[in-house]
């Protein structure tokens, strides 16, 4: 292990402790600790998201798709079979790269790309809730998880367990991406996010990667499914909801595509004030978030094509780190 790899896990293992420490940092409070664990899911949902819009540069507004899928698989095993979300997350998981796999093989087999990919991923979202909405499957009724506690179940009658749980989900997921950044593979996203046919030509198999890249980010998105839904408190068919699964996105974009902890701190940022804003004027105000996203990336495109990566890349600059996909 070189220096340079040393440094950023330095700063990871920095990261993980200034988490464990917020919850004391609060108080306590358990308003506080959902909102920041609320924050925190986002940034895992944002920081898994890069793998396939910052390094293989596909625009995907399906995210929610493979969290809800993901999230209901462990909580339908959990409540009508009694399996614990243990076993539970992984099988969801399991069941998300199955639809990333049947959604990416024949979108990128035939080359499906740009804003083409960008509508395909946003109808599937649109398309899951619909059969959800089906009385053979959700249908109409909200649906909870079962009224017990403790480590087999995941849910707890406070919020602090299950914050720390997040926190090593996306210390996990930052790992990763460090990992694939490092990679053959995420040299070659980078390569295919520049230039597609430039990447083919050099013989690299596009399809194959933007594939593994696809199927990545949705096992990703669908272990964390079931964490999602006990923060929400309920899933139904509005768990497949279009505005939130373009809000990953639009994090993803103003944090900077490829880097991982301007993914990370566009998450935690924006996730902070979208609750903030509910919490204190959103009955007045209704969806004034969206507009302020809106606003940001108006301001990103035309100043800072490259978002918030672009402070941390000149910090990076100045402490002498090299060039990892942080």
């Amino acid at each position: 292990m070189n220096a340079g790899m040393k440094k950023y896990l330095i700063v990871i293992a920095v990261l993980a402790i200034a988490l464990a420490m917020v919850p004391f940092a609060l108080g306590f409070n358990q308003y506080y600790i959902l909102l920041a664990a609320t924050s925190l899911i986002f940034a895992v949902f944002v920081v898994a998201w890069n793998i396939i819009g910052g390094y293989a540069g596909q625009l995907d507004l399906a995210p929610i798709a493979y969290v809800g899928v993901g999230g209901i698989v462990a909580a339908q095993l959990l409540k009508y079979y009694g399996i614990t979300p243990w076993i539970g997350m992984f099988i969801g998981a399991g069941a998300s790269m199955l639809l990333a796999a049947a959604i990416g093989y024949p979108t990128f087999r035939f080359g499906i790309k740009e804003v083409w990919y960008a509508l395909l991923t946003s109808s599937l979202v649109v398309i899951l809730n619909n059969i959800a909405h089906l009385p053979q499957f959700l249908g109409s009724l909200d649906h909870y998880l079962p009224a017990k506690t403790g480590w087999y179940y995941l849910i707890f009658p406070d919020y602090q367990n299950l914050y720390y749980i997040i926190v090593a989900l996306l210390i996990a997921t930052i790992l990763i991406n460090l990992k694939i950044s490092n990679s053959k593979m995420g040299y070659y996203l980078r390569a295919i996010r520049e230039d597609e046919l430039a990447a083919e030509a050099l013989g690299i198999d596009v399809r194959k990667y933007k594939l593994m890249a696809l199927i990545t980010y949705a096992g990703i998105m669908g272990f964390s499914g079931y964490l999602y839904i006990v923060l929400q408190g309920t899933y139904s068919y509005h768990t497949f909801d279009s505005p939130t699964s373009l809000t990953i996105a639009i994090m993803g974009i103003i944090g900077g595509l490829g880097s991982i902890a301007g993914a990370f701190t566009s998450a935690v940022f924006l996730k902070t004030v979208e609750e903030y804003l509910r919490s204190t004027i959103g009955a007045t105000i209704p969806g004034l978030y969206l507009l302020i996203y809106g606003i940001l990336l108006i301001v990103v495109g035309i100043f800072k094509p490259e978002g918030i990566a672009a402070l941390f890349n000149w910090i990076k600059k100045k402490m002498g780190f090299e060039n990892r996909g942080m």
